[in-house]
């Protein structure tokens, strides 16, 4: 298996097929972290598809100065972040739409184990959306990817102890706003 650079150095060459490899290496990894940002598959399909276009447009600007993976990292958080900006707010009947697709595959799960399931995932998406935009980065990379602190570092563009201290922020009003967020639910009823 050539390493990325190697790859790189084909594409470059004129071997567009070459660059195949890249996506498939990646692909999977690209996806998740999307679906990170966007909570939604067709989205975060759409979304990988649109990072691979311009990582493969803009692969002349790979100096080589940190991994391709880190690269191609920043690229994606970033176009995600533009991606949530421009379509902010999902229409109403969409979600309805998704909600309903998703019980109909999930038909052999319970109704209440469902219902439970679909709450918490709310839960997580309005708590993420409070964090700070880097700190919502930060999240993602770690939780989603499970990138480690030197890695996340590297991806961000920050030194080791400021990821940690991104993350640490990040993680902690997480858990501030998921106990608000729960204690007030309780309070309505």
């Amino acid at each position: 298996m050539q390493d990325d650079n190697a790859i790189i150095a084909l594409i470059r060459a004129g071997d567009k097929e070459a660059y195949r490899q890249l996506v498939e290496r990646y692909q999977q990894k690209v996806f998740q972290t999307c679906m990170g940002f966007v909570h939604n598959e067709a989205d975060a399909a759409d979304l990988s598809q649109d990072v691979f276009i311009k990582a493969y447009e803009k692969l002349h600007l790979f100096k080589g100065a940190s991994q391709f993976s880190t690269w191609l990292y920043r690229m994606t958080t970033n176009m995600a972040i533009n991606y949530i900006r421009k379509r902010k707010f999902r229409s109403w009947f969409q979600r309805i739409d998704d909600e309903k697709n998703e019980m109909d595959i999930k038909g052999g799960e319970g109704a209440d184990a469902h219902l439970l399931r679909t709450e918490q995932k709310k839960l997580l998406r309005r708590a993420l959306e409070r964090l700070t935009t880097s700190q919502h980065k930060a999240f993602v990379l770690s939780h989603y990817q499970d990138l480690s602190n030197q890695e996340l570092a590297d991806v961000m563009d920050l030194s080791l102890k400021a990821a940690e201290s991104l993350l640490f922020r990040a993680r902690a009003r997480m858990q501030a706003t998921l106990k608000q967020m729960v204690k007030s639910e309780r309070h309505e009823m």
